[in-house]
């Protein structure tokens, strides 16, 4: 994944800024330079869905990964 900069003062982003998010499904996060509100870049893309050898955490999980985590943990109970 390219860096991402702020499009108000051009900082780097760091990474886990992204596990910081104010709105987590947006992606909406604040510069820590500025402050200016930015949407993160979702990881593959837009519409795109993660490498399956892409490693997880906070922030970077998919809806469809949560429901099929929360299904299996109800068979096994």
């Amino acid at each position: 994944m390219s860096e991402q900069r702020c499009p108000n003062c051009g900082a780097a982003l760091p990474a886990e800024l992204g596990q910081h998010a104010l709105t987590p499904t947006s992606g909406l996060v604040q510069c820590p330079t500025c402050g200016e509100n930015v949407t993160l870049d979702r990881p593959g893309g837009a519409g795109g869905e993660p490498d399956e050898h892409e490693e997880s955490f906070s922030g970077h999980e998919t809806i469809e990964g949560v429901m099929d985590e929360i299904r299996e943990k109800e068979e096994d109970a």
